[in-house]
């Protein structure tokens, strides 16, 4: 008897079969990957995180339409001396509801002094500039915060507080506690995270 000799087209492809068979027998004795691995992400974790910088200052007018086509800036100058009790810094108006998570204020510099209390709070106000209501906890007395410093806003505990509908704004609001006096000079930047 002779012995069989296999002629190199059905040595390949006999070869070719073993490969596809091992290969075959990892993948279908591969452990699954878990179900949550391919689930869809929640609402929350697609949520984007956004940190606002920029705005613009408005003096004695909270309405939206007082900063309508003014350039933005990153740092807000707040002066006792300008004739008003009251200076806004406004962030753009959101398109979509967000929720405040942080916010911080930086004194680049401070100069001069006003005789009696300036205070600055972090509200939402509607696109007339009517209080919707305040985000922070307390108002900062601008006169005694430290300057060359990243200083937290304490926030309200309470999330309605916290948010920030569209038609609504988010703003700074710098308040003198008597009449426009003295010659206090006060330059900061604003940094807020909302989601």
């Amino acid at each position: 008897m002779q012995p069989i000799k296999f002629r190199p087209i059905v040595y390949g492809l006999f070869v070719i079969a073993a490969v596809l068979a091992v290969f075959a027998l990892f993948v279908l004795s591969a452990t699954p990957p878990p179900a949550l691995a391919f689930a869809p992400q929640s609402p929350e974790a697609a949520t984007t995180t956004e940190f606002w910088k920029l705005g613009v200052t408005s003096e004695n007018d909270a309405a939206y339409s007082a900063v309508i086509g003014r350039a933005v800036s990153s740092v807000a100058a707040l002066r006792s001396s300008r004739g008003v009790s009251d200076i806004y810094y406004f962030f753009p108006a959101p398109a979509t509801a967000k929720t405040v998570q942080t916010a911080q204020l930086y004194l680049l510099g401070r100069s001069g002094a006003y005789p009696g209390t300036a205070t600055l709070t972090l509200e939402v106000r509607d696109y007339a500039g009517v209080l919707q209501h305040t985000v922070s906890t307390s108002s900062l007395d601008i006169q005694t915060t430290a300057v060359g410093a990243w200083l937290p806003i304490s926030l309200s505990a309470d999330p309605a507080n916290l948010t920030l509908a569209p038609g609504e704004v988010l703003l700074f609001h710098f308040q003198l506690d008597g009449a426009s006096a003295g010659d206090l000079d006060v330059r900061p930047l604003f940094e807020v995270q909302v989601q």
